[in-house]
Order: structure tokens, then sequence, then C-alpha cells
């Protein structure tokens, strides 16, 4: 892009200059030597001084020390002072030197000062001197086929004037190495140039006042924005011929305007309609570094600023240095379309904000406090529909997005509902209520193919404080990538008889993920991603009849692709399984520990399942591995009862439950007395406990005094058992004895002495 000269305040002087000099060096300049500064002729300048800043009052340092090989400059009351010298076709590749202000005008309020170093539309060097920081030394790379060099010095002059600002000892050096610059073009834009801009756009090559950032720092280049109440302002730069990849700037609001209520502010980047950045910027927002792409194709990039004033009117805000760069490759963003560039109709009481909209009440502010630089507003004040509709048949898009919000300005208070309905080829794709307690609802609606109508109505229930505003901020359609749609044979659905039905997606990349909708578009189910190629999706039941559901399938980041229509029949009755036979069921009523059901004459597979007399289910067994299986129930009760037991069979219903009646947990044996029992602890033979008094068929045990079972008798033949036990012992000890009666659980075991040997 051919640049154009900065700060040409003095066209006459530029002629002049060029006639006499050629626009080159004078001749004691040589191209292939290092350069004083001083020795080239400015083609251009403003407040610039040769040497000296008149015939009697020569160049100081901030010591007080004259200085040599110096230029001067200074405007007298506040504004900008500049030199620029045409370097084309030279070689040099380093700048260095120092500059200073003039101690003559050091004590004393002289205001601010910035001095800046730019080689064509670069910024080198920028730095903004003080009395407390009067001089800095500089030493910086210039990039290679420099065509202009800029000394800019920027003032805000105190009640005394202004500073007088030297460049001592500037040197051009053809030694070091070049500024790496990466960018086969890098143009600030103000040299690009806005082709649209609002009235209150102002820049520092066409403004008599300072910029300043938050800190109160003076800007040497940069766009500013301010108007003495709330609304919008602009600027569009035409780059469709142009190779940018990057757009980068500083953004900040000027440190003089955010004392006091100067209301809301919030920045937006636009790439056409594309949102590349979006910052709402308070009196405590630091400068913000904003670095953006520039998607492929752009033919506009907007700078847009929305503001509600406040009691002192409006921020200013200050883009700092903005440029653009072609370095890279462009990235690729979705095809945009702001709802504000469609054909369309609305009612009287929709009112949208575009980027280039100035107007403060087409600004919206959601529910949670924050802003939007574009929007879609619907107010009618009291009761009613307001609607908003637009051809959508000329474009191709497959994708709406949104925030959606009640204005965050009318909730206090009863403003009471709006319900929204949003429309596309007339069905309705979205509906909500809204109340002052909604939040901020972000909106991504996928779109019909071949789309020819998008509707958004609100039908607003007005409250005794008039009606909630509906606010869309940020509203875009786009297209979106899709996923591929599903064909109708990849779909497979089961529709099961008392149990979930299945929807099985074969054919699938990994990593997919389908859903699943009723005819009435009410989502069923999702899938996981498909670990494999394929899904199978469980839904709780699709009703006993035939029908239809319609499948989705999302790949990736990617939109979901259109529903596919998969029937299904109506579900089957399986046949019912065989009843089990009661005396194949064995339940054993423990004492103490779990009960036991086992039940035999089943088939491989089968499963057995147990219920109490009252239908509530006990135990399930595993698949029987032969003819039959164990189930385990912690506690049928102490008394006799009832069970039921079923059988299912592999693709069968549950049979109908058996009933089989258990005995009660079986009793404890009457505990012996210590004159039922005599031991004799014989001498180098086996020794006998003697028990008397039982009744035919009773046993007895006998342990030791830890507890260790020492024999078991046999049944008694008659009334007593006699038990022979190796050895006791020589000295006197204990046993414990036991009684065992037929059917029944085993005594508590009695203490009885014996004697030594």
């Amino acid at each position: 892009m051919k640049k154009e000269l900065k700060y040409g305040f003095f066209s006459f002087l530029l002629i002049v200059t060029i006639v006499l000099y050629g626009g080159s060096f004078l001749q004691t300049a040589s191209a292939s030597s290092d350069t004083f500064l001083s020795s080239l002729e400015p083609v251009d300048s403003h407040g610039f001084y040769s040497a000296q800043w008149n015939s009697s009052n020569p160049f100081a340092d901030s010591s007080g020390k004259k200085v040599s090989h110096a230029v001067g400059l200074s405007n007298d009351y506040r504004g900008t002072a500049y030199a620029t010298y045409k370097l084309e076709n030279k070689s040099f590749k380093t700048f260095q030197g120092k500059i200073t202000l003039d101690s003559k005008w050091l004590k004393g309020d002289y205001g601010k000062t910035t001095v800046a170093f730019y080689s064509d539309d670069r910024l080198l060097y920028e730095k903004a001197l003080t009395s407390t920081t009067p001089s800095a030394d500089l030493k910086v790379s210039l990039p290679k086929n420099i065509e202009h060099f800029y000394v800019i010095v920027r003032q805000q002059a105190g009640s005394k004037g202004t500073h007088g600002v030297i460049v001592q000892e500037g040197n051009f050096l053809t030694s070091g190495s070049y500024l790496n610059t990466p960018e086969a073009d890098y143009d600030s834009a103000l040299t690009v140039n806005a082709s649209y801009k609002s009235s209150n756009y102002s820049d520092t090559n066409n403004s008599s006042t300072d910029f300043k950032d938050i800190n109160g720092n003076l800007i040497t280049e940069g766009i500013a924005f301010l108007r003495s109440y709330g609304g919008g302002e602009y600027a569009t730069f035409d780059i469709k011929d142009a190779s940018y990849t990057k757009f980068e700037t500083k953004l900040s609001l000027d440190a003089d305007y955010i004392k006091g209520n100067y209301g809301r502010t919030i920045v937006g980047i636009y790439a056409d309609d594309y949102l590349l950045y979006e910052k709402e910027l308070t009196s405590k927002t630091s400068v913000q570094t904003v670095k953006t792409n520039i998607p492929k194709g752009t033919n506009q990039l907007t700078l847009v600023v929305k503001q509600l004033g406040g009691s002192k009117g409006v921020h200013r805000v200050v883009f700092i240095n903005p440029v653009f760069k072609a370095i890279g490759t462009p990235i690729t963003v979705p095809y945009t379309i702001s709802p504000m560039t469609v054909t369309g109709e609305s009612s009287s009481s929709f009112n949208s904000g575009s980027i280039y909209s100035t107007s403060e009440s087409s600004i919206p502010q959601y529910s949670n406090g924050s802003l939007a630089t574009t929007s879609m507003i619907f107010e009618k004040g009291y009761s009613g529909q307001i609607y908003a509709s637009y051809n959508m048949s000329d474009t191709d898009v497959n994708f709406f997005k949104a925030k959606l919000s009640v204005d965050g300005r009318y909730i206090n208070g009863d403003y009471g509902t709006s319900v929204i309905k949003i429309y596309a080829n007339n069905q309705v794709i979205y509906s909500n209520t809204l109340t002052k307690k909604t939040g901020v609802i972000d909106l991504n609606l996928k779109l019909p193919s071949h789309l020819n109508t998008f509707k958004i109505v609100t039908d607003q229930k007005a409250g005794t404080k008039g009606d909630l505003r509906v606010t869309l901020g940020n509203p875009v359609f786009q297209k979106m990538p899709a996923s591929a749609n599903l064909a109708a044979k990849q779909i497979s659905v089961v529709n099961n008889y008392n149990k979930a039905d299945t929807v099985t997606v074969k054919s699938l990349s990994k990593g997919d993920k389908v859903k699943v909708y009723n005819t009435k578009g009410q989502l069923l189910a999702t899938s996981a991603a498909a670990a494999k190629d394929s899904v199978t999706v469980s839904i709780n039941q699709l009703g006993t009849g035939k029908g239809t559901v319609l499948v989705s399938r999302i790949t990736g980041s990617k939109l979901e692709s259109d529903k596919t229509s998969a029937a299904y029949g109506a579900e089957v009755k399986p046949a019912v399984s065989s009843a089990v036979v009661a005396k194949n069921v064995t339940v054993v009523n423990n004492r103490g520990k779990d009960d036991v059901i086992t039940v035999k004459g089943l088939s491989k597979n089968d499963i057995a399942k147990v219920y109490d007399s009252k239908g509530k289910l006990l135990a399930t067994s595993k698949p029987a591995a032969k003819d039959s299986v164990v189930m385990y129930v912690k506690q049928l009760g102490t008394a006799k009862g009832t069970v039921l037991v079923s059988r299912t069979s592999i693709n069968k219903l549950e049979s109908s439950k058996t009933s089989v009646n258990y005995a009660a947990e079986p009793s404890v044996s009457t505990k012996l007395v210590s004159s039922q029992v005599k031991v004799v602890n014989n001498r180098n033979k086996n020794d006998i406990v003697t028990v008397n008094k039982l009744a035919k068929g009773e046993k007895v045990k006998v342990y030791n005094s830890k507890g260790q079972l020492l024999a078991t008798s046999d049944g008694a033949a008659k009334d007593n058992v006699i038990v022979s036990i190796k050895q006791l012992g020589s000295s006197k000890g204990t046993v414990l004895v036991s009684r065992i009666s037929p059917s029944k659980l085993e005594s508590d075991k009695i203490s009885v002495n014996y004697n030594a040997e």
C-alpha cells in the first residue's frame, strides 16, 4: 500500500524542501557511513529547530550543559512538533542518541511531553519526559527498506508553557542488525484512513487536542471518539484489496474523562459482521493490549464504541497506535450476517442497533448489567406482541446466535413477563417465558436447511410499571460446518416390551454422538461419544405401538446434522417362562446366619427370583450355570412362613410366582446341669466324660476351658452317653459340655470341674 507522509501541516514547506534538496541528504551525508540526524534536512516539520532555539538561545540539556549535533522540537502551547526525514535507499540499521528536556523550561509547570520515533508507520520508541525524568538514552534497530523516519513530540502546555525537547547526538548507524520485521505489510490505521466514520471521530493527524491514556500519558499516534452524550461511534476501514491478517492496538479511556459519572462504555471490533473483540471499559480498566486476527476475505474492519451517558457526559475512548499487519496465514471464520443487513419487516416497537447505530436507545443492557455493541430490542411499553421478520431465501446460513436477556434497566418493579418465540420456516425452534429473574441466555440455534423465513415474536404481559424490554445482544446468522446427515439404514430401533427401548446407530466415526427425538422434536436421549463405529442409546419407553423417532449426528465441534426419520414396530409380548415346581425349591431357615434358597430343575442361563409373601423382591440369582441356582437371604424370620419363587428364561417374560413354605428357625437344645455330667481324669488311659439323663438320640460336645472342641458323642441309645478323651491332663481342670437334641441347635455350654489324675 502506498504510504502518505504524516503530519503534513505545512505543504508549502514540503514543496520548497523537495525542490531545494530533492528529498535527499545534504552534501555532508553519506549513504554508506554513519550520519548525524542534525546533518539531515527534514522533508516536513513543525515546531522544529536546528542547532539552537534562536540566535540568542542555544540548546542546553536538562543539566544546563550546551549540546552539539542536536535538533530541537517544541510547540509553544500544545499539540505536536515533528520532523520527517526521508531515508529511502539507505542502509542504516540502528539509530541511537539521547533525548532531553532543555533546562531553561524545566522548573515550573510546563505541562506534559511525550517523545516518539517512528519508521514509516512503525513505533520504534516512545517516552514521556518530566521534570523528574528529564532525559533518556535510546538505541533502536531500524527496519530494512525504511522510507521515512519521524520524530514526534506531543505536548500539553502547563501554566508556564511547554518544554523544549532536544534530540542530542542522534546518529544513524550502518552497524548492528536490522529490526526483525516478518510482516509483508505494516500500516497504521491512520495511513489506511477510515473510509466511513461517525461525526465524533478524530485522530492525531487532524486533531488540535491531545489524547491521553487512562494513566495520563500523552498519545503520539491514535484514534479517539468523544461524544457529549450517550450513543454510538464508529470508524470503518476498507481493506478488501489488502492482505492484512492482523489488527493490533492499545485501548484506553482518556484520563481527562474518568473522574465523575461518565456513564458506561463498551468497545467492539468487527470484521464485516463478525465480532472479533468486545470489552466494557470503566474508570478502573487499565490500558488494554488488543491483538486480533483478521479473517480471510474481510472487506471492512470497523471500530465501534457504544456509550450510555452519565451526569458528566461520556468517556473519551482512545485507540493507541492502531496498526494493520500482513503476517502468516489468515484465519477462517464462519460466514456471518447481521440481521440488520438482511431484508425484513418489523413492528413499530422493534428497535435494532447495528454497528453504525448512533442512538443511545439501541444500546442493550443485559439483566446482569453488562452491555453489547449490537442489538435487537423489543419494547412495547404495554401488553402486546412485537415481531421482527427476515427473508432468508437469498442467504446460505444454518445457525443463529445471540445473548438473550431482559433489559437490566427495566427490572426493578412490576414489569410483568414476556414470552419469546423464534420461528424458522414457520416452525417454532425456540420458546421461553422471561421474567425479571431470568439471567443471560446464550442462544445457539440450529437452523433448517433451505431457510426461507426467520421470525422473532415477543408477547409481552405488562405489569404496573410497563413491559419487560427484551434484548438480543450481538445477534448474527452464520454458516457453520454441519455434521453429515445420517442415512435411515444406519439406524435400528428396538421397541422392547416392559424394558428400556434401544436406538443403535452404526457406521459412525469415533467420537460421534447421536441425539434421538420424538416426532414433536422433543429430545429423548443423547448418546456418549462413539468409542468405535457405533453407539446404542437407551430410552425408557417409546410406547407400545409402532412409531417414528428422529435421529441426528454431532461430529466434533460441527453443528448437529439434520434429523433423520427412523420407524419402529409395535412392542411384541414375549412368551412367559415356565413356573418353578415347588418341590424343586429348598428353603433353609437358619438361625443366626443367612437363610438359603436352592432352586433346581432349571435350564442353563435361567434366572430365579425370590419374593416374600407380599411380593417384595428378596433375591435374584445369577444365570444358572447348569440346572440349579442358590440364593441367600439375610433373614426370612424366626417363624415359619412362605416365599414366592419365579423363573425367567432367555427371551421370555418372568414366570408366575410359585409359593414355597419354609419351617421356623430351629430351637435351642436345653442346657445341661452339672449334676448330669461326671468327669474321670484317668492315669495312663483315656479320660471319660459321662452325661446322664438324656433323651434318646441326643448328643453332647465336650470342649476345653478355651472353647476348643475335644470330642462329640454319638446319639444316646438310651438315657446316657460316654465320651472318651485321650488325655485331659494330669492336673485338675475344667471342661465345657453342651447338648444337641434332634432338630435343635446346640445348647449353651456348662462348666464342669475335674480332679487331678
